[in-house]
């Protein structure tokens, strides 16, 4: 899609396409994308040819003592102490909790506060949603902007609301109605 760009101010240009990128020996990658499964795609992609991606920690974000954060994270929030981030986790905005665990590629996002919790890979936190301590939220699951989740989420599920409710079911990332 070398047109994508049409019609947008903007500095740069567009170098390839991913599928026929091919990092040269002193390229870095930041990975900017939000949702888990394209986000882990490109990942697995990129990295199958060579690519190194940094983890960013954003200047005013403040990272507890003993945390530990995987490859290619993206960082602007605060973190507790004693956190465990995966491999290539986002964190937009939000506060992590101390002792919390957030699996490989997940993203929370603007305001999320995720206290205490485990949450699986590839899980994807709304904004100002709220994951109280000890839940467990399972791999490929959503949790809907402004939840407050009480209780366990299974794996490959939409929840919302306050107490957070099951509204999807998802079947290989695609999403059926309840």
């Amino acid at each position: 899609m070398p047109d994508v760009l049409d019609g947008i101010e903007c500095d740069y240009p567009i170098i390839d396409t991913i599928a026929d990128y091919n990092p040269k020996e002193n390229d870095v990658f930041v990975c900017g994308i939000a949702m888990p499964h394209p986000k882990e795609k490109v990942v697995n992609i990129l990295k199958a040819k060579g690519a190194f991606f940094e983890t960013i920690i954003h200047p005013k974000s403040c990272v507890g003592d003993f945390v530990k954060l995987g490859e290619g994270c993206y960082i602007d929030g605060d973190i507790s102490p004693n956190a465990c981030l995966g491999n290539f986790v986002s964190i937009m905005y939000s506060l992590i909790g101390g002792s919390s665990t957030i699996g490989d590629y997940s993203t929370t996002t603007g305001y999320s506060n995720i206290a205490g919790a485990n949450l699986g890979k590839r899980v994807f936190v709304g904004s100002h949603a709220v994951v109280l301590g000890n839940v467990k939220v399972g791999d490929d699951s959503v949790i809907g902007a402004g939840s407050i989740v009480f209780t366990d989420v299974p794996a490959n599920v939409t929840v919302m609301g306050n107490p957070a409710t099951i509204l999807m079911r998802h079947k290989n990332h695609d999403i059926e109605s309840c």
